[in-house]
């Protein structure tokens, strides 16, 4: 209907048009055609154009004598490109110009009546804002898209790993923009892998990383053979030993296009190598060790530095168990090394030998002869200033650190030296703190100490042990080393088995009263106490005893020959439970072979002395026992023979893991 409407119109305004042009041309009027043309064709806003115009001029280029056809009635082309060049815009520039132009007030129309508005500026107010603190010349706009970086990245994938979400980690890296991957990122998510013991991931990460365009740096390789060096028993793990040679021959590659382009660039570093040396050692390749080593520079940036030496000294000591001559073999290569260590130290300005290096070389050095010994207790001698058959000590080059003193301690005793370990005790004491004194000591130091005097075998074995274990105690409260200094259950056992070869009782219940808080003169004959009293103390320090103090105690019991102090090592066992005793175990899970050993042995010869005691005891029909005693002591005994024993097939045990066992009964004793 609408388009018959629009045709209708159409076609009257094209009759009127004839009607004026056509029909009367001898009486045509330029006023008429000209209110005829601003009625139907114009638009609202050309009306004050077109009559404002020169109508003579309008009219004489619309018709044409001689021809029936007329012109164009809209503007011409050079009118519309001078008048249209704006609304050719898009919309949205067109917005942009209307809002930078100043917002004017036209006047109205003179004709219709109405005055115009007035264009005063009027007083702006201040735009105020919900926070005073909000300063808008330093607002970011909302449009504009921050990218992800690469520390942020870093930064939370160490968040999720921390929580346990190494697979989520990956995910996120591997869908990460590539403009927020870097080399430093991935060596953040190869390094979580390795902590996380996850060897095959981080090298498959490793093995991603290059394939998508990051070349490995020095730090990644030092990464990766830090966190290989963890592993313990490479004989599970042969894969990642494959894998560390590749990553060997990968390092190789990078040193040797790094010196094509730069040979003074700081990248040209040994550290990497110390990581792969120690992995070589772990895992027995003995000679391997050595081929790295002569590959290495002799001077220069890839020259071995006191790193190399370090690593040298304790892989060498880790795999001597790999060659025929053992601790021999070990040893005179580490008196060669230390040569040519003392040589480069002295060619190479920033090489300085440090305490790390010093304690590698006497642990390879303790497995040799009595040259090697001699050399190193020269070391000794000169680096801290320790003098055997001295009874003071010199300053020494190198402070005296804790770990370096248990080295020494330990090399006092692996080559028999024992009686220069309490000089160096002694001399320890006297030294000055600035140069390592007293508060170095700790509880391993100390343990060194009972083992070297128990090998001595001196009269007064028990009495030393003791008059050491109260000075560790005072030490613990006055001194300044504090709970390193504490005594712990091992350090009671060597304590109590001083007590065993010493023969001396009363050391050996005065040890078992400072261990356990109980009062071992309650086990007596004649005690009136109904309940042993048990002394209240902080934490940690009221131990329970194992069956290995208790087998120790037993047996220094036995070894007095007094049926008396035999009575009261029995009224202790049969109170605290031989049950108890034989089964008590800690955290499981964390149980090494030794441990599980141990227990195993000393469970066996707990009852062997219960055992023992209780035959001696009992002796002449029982006439050195009340009736009472003797009936409990029997079903002790009793319990001691038929609980099987756990003993270890040590042929059979595993090199890791649980050791195989096999349990037995104790032999009947009649």
């Amino acid at each position: 209907m609408i388009r018959n409407v629009a045709t209708g119109s159409s076609t009257r305004r094209n009759a009127a048009l004839g009607h004026v042009l056509v029909s009367s041309p001898r009486h045509f009027s330029v006023n008429a055609f000209s209110t005829w043309l601003d009625t139907h064709h114009l638009h609202t806003s050309h009306a004050t154009t077109s009559t404002s115009r020169d109508r003579n001029t309008l009219a004489c280029s619309l018709w044409v004598p001689g021809n029936q056809r007329f012109s164009s009635t809209r503007f011409s082309r050079q009118q519309r490109t001078d008048g249209s060049e704006e609304s050719k815009l898009p919309r949205f520039l067109r917005r942009q110009q209307a809002q930078l132009k100043p917002s004017t007030h036209p006047a109205s129309h003179p004709d219709n009546g109405l005055k115009a508005k007035s264009t005063t500026a009027q007083p702006r107010t201040p735009i105020t804002h919900r926070s005073r603190h909000y300063d808008p010349s330093t607002a970011v706009p909302k449009t504009e898209v921050r990218l992800l970086e690469p520390h942020v990245l870093s930064a939370r994938l160490k968040k999720l790993c921390d929580a346990g979400k190494l697979d989520d980690a990956v995910y996120m890296l591997k869908n990460a923009p590539l403009d927020s991957q870097n080399t430093p990122v991935w060596n953040t998510l190869i390094w979580e892998g390795l902590k996380a013991k996850r060897y095959q991931l981080a090298y498959q990460l490793f093995v991603d990383m290059k394939r998508r365009g990051f070349s490995p740096t020095t730090r990644t390789f030092q990464t990766f053979f830090g966190g290989l060096s963890r592993i313990e028993d490479w004989t599970i793990h042969p894969k990642q030993l494959t894998n560390a040679r590749s990553l060997y021959d990968a390092y190789q590659r990078h040193v040797a296009s790094i010196k094509r382009h730069d040979p003074d660039d700081p990248e040209l570093t040994t550290n990497p190598l110390s990581g792969y040396i120690r992995i070589l050692g772990s895992a027995g390749q003995y000679q391997e060790i050595f081929d790295v080593y002569y590959a290495m520079d002799k001077e220069g940036p890839q020259a071995p530095n006191e790193f190399i030496f370090t690593a040298m000294f304790q892989a060498i000591a880790a795999a001597k168990d790999d060659v025929k001559e053992g601790g021999a073999k070990v040893a005179a290569d580490a008196r060669l090394l230390w040569t040519q260590m003392t040589k480069a130290s002295k060619k190479a300005p920033g090489f300085s030998i440090d305490s790390y290096t010093i304690v590698a070389a006497l642990n390879a050095l303790s497995g040799g002869n009595d040259i090697d010994h001699e050399m190193a207790f020269q070391i000794t001698s000169q680096y801290f200033g320790l003098i055997p058959n001295k009874t003071t000590s010199l300053p020494g080059t190198i402070p005296l650190q804790p770990e370096s003193f248990a080295a020494i301690l330990r090399l006092c005793n692996q080559t028999k030296r024992y009686a220069t370990c309490s000089q160096f005790l002694q001399q320890v004491k006297r030294r000055p703190e600035a140069v390592g004194g007293v508060s170095i000591l700790d509880r391993a130091h100390m343990e060194e100490i009972l083992k070297a005097n128990q090998a001595l075998g001196e009269a007064g074995l028990a009495y030393h042990a003791l008059e050491t274990l109260e000075w560790m105690l005072r030490q613990e409260i006055t001194g300044s080393n504090g709970p390193k200094i504490r005594p712990a259950l091992s350090t009671y056992n060597l304590v109590m088995q001083a007590c065993w070869r010493g023969a001396d009782w009363n050391s050996a219940t005065r040890t078992f009263d400072l261990m356990t808080g109980y009062h071992s003169h309650d086990f007596m004959d004649g005690a009136v106490t109904k309940a042993p009293r048990l002394d209240q103390r902080g934490a940690g320090r009221n131990l329970p005893p194992n069956a290995e103090f208790m087998s120790f105690m037993l047996r220094a019991a036995l070894a007095t020959r007094n049926r008396a102090d035999m009575r009261q090592a029995l009224r202790i066992v049969d109170y605290l439970g031989f049950e108890e005793l034989v089964h008590k175990r800690g955290n499981v899970q964390n149980e090494s072979n030794k441990i599980v050993r141990n227990r195993a042995f000393f469970a066996s010869k707990l009852a062997a002395a219960i055992v023992d005691t209780v035959k001696f005891v009992l002796e002449e029909d029982g006439k050195f026992a009340k009736p009472a005693d003797a009936k409990s002591w029997k079903a002790l005994a009793k319990q001691a023979q038929s609980e099987p024993v756990t003993k270890v097939d040590k042929s059979a045990a595993p090199s890791k893991g649980k050791p195989s066992v096999k349990k037995e009964r104790l032999p009947s004793k009649r």
